[in-house]
């Protein structure tokens, strides 16, 4: 079974912009400001059989869903669903995918390769030995980066593998996705429909119904 509290933190570094900045510990965050340009909204079309669509609001994307996966709080034992961020896992919650959105100028300014690469050095502090791979190209309807790693669940010892996709619609937000496997399970196939769900990730302007 997938660590909840493990979980939680992927969750609680997911909610600050690329997970670990260059501030100094205890300094206070920096003000953010958006300008982005007028956003064009975008819908997820074309899911496989049985894939829905999971929408998320406040942060202006959907994201298809593959069958029996389950979403939020059902991933979190019932835990309190945070806005700020898509959590699917698959059925025996061996896989999860964590999405969310940054809209700041200053997540714009960044690389998706270095914002990727914060990303994952932000997740140290869930895995112990967090071993981070070579940062890759990623292509989809919004190109992107990718970066893996490998290292220990904090709490449980499980061993994870971690994968970060930061997506960049040009102008408009940095999506990043966080797939966490349990290494020593067979999670080949979740964690490719977890890729192929990040695929079809759209953004639409916050707050409005797109689908």
């Amino acid at each position: 079974m997938v660590a909840d509290r493990r979980l939680l933190a992927v969750v609680a570094c997911l909610a600050l912009a690329g997970c670990g900045g260059d501030e100094g510990e205890g300094d206070a965050p920096e003000e953010t400001t958006t300008t982005q340009k007028a956003e064009k909204p975008e819908s997820v079309r074309g899911l496989p059989p049985g894939w829905t669509v999971e929408r998320n609001r406040p942060q202006g994307f959907s994201i298809g869903a593959p069958p029996g996966w389950r979403s939020g709080g059902d991933c979190l034992k019932g835990g309190a669903e945070v806005p700020s961020v898509t959590i699917l896992c698959s059925p025996d919650k061996l896989v999860t995918l964590s999405v969310s959105a940054d809209r700041t100028d200053e997540a714009l300014e960044v690389d998706p390769a270095e914002f990727a690469a914060r990303t994952l050095t932000g997740l140290a502090d869930s895995y112990d030995g967090l071993k981070p791979g070579k940062v890759k190209p990623f292509k989809g309807h919004y190109d992107g980066a990718t970066v893996s790693g490998t290292g220990e669940a904090v709490g449980t010892g499980v061993h994870q593998d971690v994968n970060v996709v930061v997506l960049r619609r040009d102008g408009v937000a940095n999506f990043t996705a966080v797939i966490a496997a349990n290494a020593d399970q067979p999670t080949g196939p979740a964690v490719e429909l977890a890729d192929e769900s990040v695929e079809t990730l759209r953004s639409q302007p916050v707050g409005a119904p797109g689908g």
